[in-house]
């Protein structure tokens, strides 16, 4: 079976009445720190340097770097871009929200001594480390084929009964059925063959001598995607610095997260007269409200073997993510005699977990006259051992998911440098680059961003403002928006997108 190399529709193709699959799974695992404007624009390399909230959550150690104490405020401004080409056509979208990227503050004592434990610090931070924030849109016309071939092909060998929902019985929770077959069936959208009550033709498709069908004419499609939310790490941190040669520091992470999903899909009918079935158009949406809470254990080291030199080292736990899916179907048609249908499927709700895979990266940075700095952060995150379990957490229900893990999710390399400038002494310049490599290369391409800022000192360096952006280089999926079915390729295009996201540090130290 072909693998569609994108992002799965979860409109047309995820079958069942769940909403829950690997790719989500795997999306809600990964980081993309976002953190203050000064770790953004230094492509949050960090691990090493430590000495700011928005590393905190990179590395635990950072606050022992700090010898007084601090809040920050981070707001941020998203931006989310695509462009679709599909059937020879090309179509765009974008929109822009507002988030909260660093939020916290640092406490630090001195002890007093001279050698020994110099400090001990408290933090409590709030810093995003993923953004799912997306747009598409596609449009294109075809004589080729369509959704509701696929949906018609994809029930052959399904009696008719099933279909049909009675006071005993309702099809929307036949488990061998989709929602989109069943809704398709309920808008007069399909129909079984005149000689089986097992084959089915869609309202786009045309049957002629010798049980030929075939698409009717031309159809306009097409498909619109909106993804929104976060996720979000709130850090009880404890630090320590010993001699000034040996930091650590230790995070218990509250995590939360949340992911909204709209997407519709419509077909319609060039010339409704090319149609058997008097088909005009049809829509079909979706939307999806993900809510998941977890905590995990971060440890993390800062050693400085030589004045102006840093080695960093962290390990974060799995989490185990408590979630929750709530979610809804919709279809609607209409036919040249007037008729119009507008069904909603059942309210979905399903609760379950997902467990992260652990995390560990090292670091190391350099200082050049307290006017300059260099940092290179590697981590790693093996995919492979992410699991999906039920409620009561049990793996069972998800073998078929766990084992697509376990098969095709990948160990994915993350590097992040960064660099910092101080031509003026209340002015410093700031740029970095992330590399993400695929979790899941027959999926996804590598993703990389580029960033860069500035900050500025006011009143003797206690207060702080910080400026930064971070960018998100073009990447491409190729899709399809339905399956191939009966000897047919469903047509295939491409998406390029790109994410940019604006963030201003107010910081005050005392």
């Amino acid at each position: 079976m072909k693998k569609i190399t994108t992002i799965l529709f979860s409109i047309l193709l995820t079958a069942g009445v769940s909403a829950q699959t690997a790719g989500e799974a795997l999306l809600f695992s990964q980081h993309h720190y976002e953190g203050t404007a000064r770790t953004l624009a230094m492509g949050n390399a960090f691990t090493a340097l430590g000495g700011d909230l928005g590393a905190i959550v990179i590395n635990p150690a950072s606050s022992a770097i700090y010898r007084y104490s601090q809040i920050t405020l981070s707001p941020s401004i998203i931006s989310s871009s695509g462009q679709a080409y599909y059937l020879g056509d090309y179509s765009g979208d974008s929109f822009t929200r507002m988030a909260m990227s660093n939020l916290g503050f640092v406490m630090a004592f001195d002890t007093g001594n001279y050698s020994g434990l110099l400090n001990y610090n408290f933090g409590i931070t709030l810093n995003r480390t993923n953004s799912f924030n997306s747009i598409m849109a596609a449009h294109g016309r075809t004589d080729k084929s369509s959704l509701l071939g696929s949906i018609a092909a994809g029930l052959s060998g399904v009696h008719v009964s099933a279909l049909e929902s009675t006071a005993s019985y309702d099809a929307f929770y036949n488990n061998n059925l989709s929602w989109p077959e069943v809704l398709a069936w309920e808008t007069y959208l399909l129909a079984n063959t005149p000689d089986s009550d097992y084959d089915y033709i869609g309202s786009t498709e045309n049957i002629y001598d010798d049980s030929i069908i075939e698409v009717g004419g031309h159809l306009d499609q097409s498909y619109f995607r909106k993804i929104r939310g976060g996720n979000s790490a709130f850090s009880f941190n404890f630090g320590g610095n010993i001699s000034d040669f040996f930091f650590f520091g230790a995070n218990l992470n509250l995590q939360s997260l949340n992911y909204e999903l709209n997407e519709t899909y419509g077909e319609s009918a060039a010339n409704p007269r090319d149609f058997q079935d008097g088909f005009e158009s049809m829509t079909s949406t979706y939307w999806q409200r993900t809510n998941g809470s977890g905590v995990n254990l971060q440890f993390g080291a800062i050693v400085t073997p030589f004045p102006g030199f840093r080695l960093g080292a962290t390990f974060t736990t799995p989490t185990w993510y408590d979630m929750t899916d709530n979610w809804q179907r919709n279809m609607t048609s209409s036919f040249v005699n007037g008729n119009y249908y507008d069904v909603d499927s059942p309210l979905g709700a399903y609760s379950y977990k997902i467990k992260t895979p652990m995390r560990w990266s090292v670091g190391a940075a350099f200082t050049f006259l307290d006017r300059a700095l260099i940092s290179a952060d590697y981590e790693s995150a093996d995919y492979s051992t992410i699991r999906m379990a039920d409620d009561n957490g049990s793996k069972e229900v998800f073998s078929e998911e766990n084992n697509e893990i376990n098969r095709y999710f990948k160990r994915s390399d993350i590097v992040r440098v960064g660099a910092e400038l101080w031509p003026l002494k209340i002015m410093g310049l700031r740029v970095g680059y992330n590399y993400y490599s695929s979790p899941d290369p027959e999926f996804f391409d590598a993703r990389h961003y580029i960033s860069g800022g500035f900050g500025i000192k006011f009143k003797n360096g206690k207060t702080t403002l910080d400026v930064a952006y971070r960018r998100s280089l073009n990447n491409s999926e190729n899709f399809t928006l339905y399956n191939d079915y009966s000897g047919i390729e469903a047509p295939e295009g491409t998406y390029t997108y790109s994410r940019g996201k604006l963030v201003f540090t107010l910081g005050f130290k005392f």
